[in-house]
């Protein structure tokens, strides 16, 4: 507990079809001292057997999208990107991960 129990957190996940795992999750967090609320919607795709989109919003305006692809058994390939238009100054994060396991 790094914030001493300072934060509420509730989560929903729920499966819209389990042929393509279309799935959308949604987390509310309250934060007890600041009162503060934050809320965030994802959503999960499969494009085909070996590809899954995935993509974020918050209520802070962050936008995330994910793109990972399985190009042999236990190895992925995986594209991300995330916006926040709140900061100008500083330019959208884009990242790419390789996960090889023999």
């Amino acid at each position: 507990m790094a914030d001493k129990g300072e934060t509420l957190k509730a989560s929903y996940v729920h499966l819209f079809n389990e042929t393509n795992g279309a799935t959308v999750a949604a987390e509310v967090t309250h934060k007890l001292k600041t009162k503060e609320n934050y809320f965030t919607i994802g959503s999960s795709h499969a494009l085909d057997s070996s590809t899954l989109l995935k993509t974020r919003f918050s209520n802070s305006g962050k936008v995330g999208v994910l793109c990972q692809h399985e190009w042999r058994p236990k190895s992925t390939v995986s594209l991300s990107a995330e916006y926040d238009p709140k900061v100008v100054s500083s330019p959208s994060r884009f990242g790419v991960a390789v996960a090889l396991k023999p």
